[in-house]
């Protein structure tokens, strides 16, 4: 006899579960130290524009866009180490 498997859905909308302003911090010094300034606010430019866009914050929809106009202006390819 199979029991059935139970799912449970957290969503943080107030700061209870995450505390979203430490994560933040722990970014924003994460990506300076691993990639410089520059990039860093390459980062944060085009997060608070999506942010502005999509009407909600989404970490992981910055990477991409910082290392494709990255390589655009240098023509070199840039990584930045967060998945999406």
């Amino acid at each position: 006899m199979t029991t059935p498997q139970e799912f449970v859905f957290l969503f943080d909308v107030d700061n209870t579960l995450l505390d979203n302003d430490h994560v933040i911090e722990d970014l924003k010094d994460h990506l300076v130290n691993e990639f410089g300034q520059e990039s860093s606010d390459l980062y944060w430019t085009i997060f608070e524009s999506l942010r502005a866009e999509l009407g909600y914050a989404r970490l992981s929809g910055s990477p991409a866009a910082v290392s494709h106009q990255q390589h655009q202006q240098s023509g070199a390819a840039a990584h930045v180490g967060i998945s999406a």
